[in-house]
């Protein structure tokens, strides 16, 4: 079961880039505020989550629900704000503060020449997704030990789309509903005591 949640935790931070944001950093998302419903295919199984961004992503919450087989649903999540990040267990009821460093994380919204090296990104088109106009890349990066390679649709930055092969292991996300300068409630992002 730990397996299956650091896996989530990784697939949440490298399929949608829910990385520590410095206050005097460039926006991470061309938009004020969001919030996106998601399903996500990890190997056959479906998980829903719903992202909530604020402060052109400088916040930002993603909570899903788990159904493991045998054990019941599981609800967890990933928490950005104030250079932190925060993987929470809610079902379980545990916080880990997640060592992630907003520099080693590329920036869709403003990538350099050293980030598209370093992740070997290619601009490979342009598409609409969700009736939005999206600039579509390429990528590899490793997190965890797990090496991936990505095809991501962004929009102003965001991941509305991406299509993932983390060590072999096939990781769909796709947005279904996406409501920007949406009102995002701000105890959203309150990291919980337990």
């Amino acid at each position: 079961m730990k397996t299956k949640f650091l896996f989530a935790s990784l697939l949440m931070l490298v399929s949608l880039g829910l990385t520590a944001q410095d206050k005097e950093a460039v926006k991470k998302y061309g938009f004020k505020s969001a919030i996106v419903k998601i399903s996500t295919d990890m190997m056959g199984q479906k998980v829903e989550s719903t992202a909530y961004i604020d402060d052109y992503g400088a916040k930002e919450c993603q909570k899903m629900k788990l159904d493991i087989p045998g054990m019941g649903s599981m609800e967890t999540g990933t928490i950005s704000k104030d250079g932190k990040n925060w993987s929470v267990n809610y079902t379980m009821k545990q916080v880990q503060e997640l060592d992630v460093n907003a520099a080693d994380q590329p920036n869709f919204n403003d990538l350099t020449d050293e980030v598209k090296a370093k992740y070997n990104i290619q601009s490979v088109g342009k598409e609409k997704f969700l009736g939005l106009d999206c600039d579509v890349f390429t990528m590899e990066t490793e997190a965890q030990g797990m090496k991936a390679k990505m095809k991501v649709w962004c929009y102003k930055g965001f991941a509305l789309k991406s299509v993932t092969d983390i060590s072999g292991m096939a990781v769909t996300a796709v947005a279904t509903e996406f409501k920007e300068d949406a009102m995002v409630l701000p105890q959203v992002f309150d990291v919980p005591k337990f």
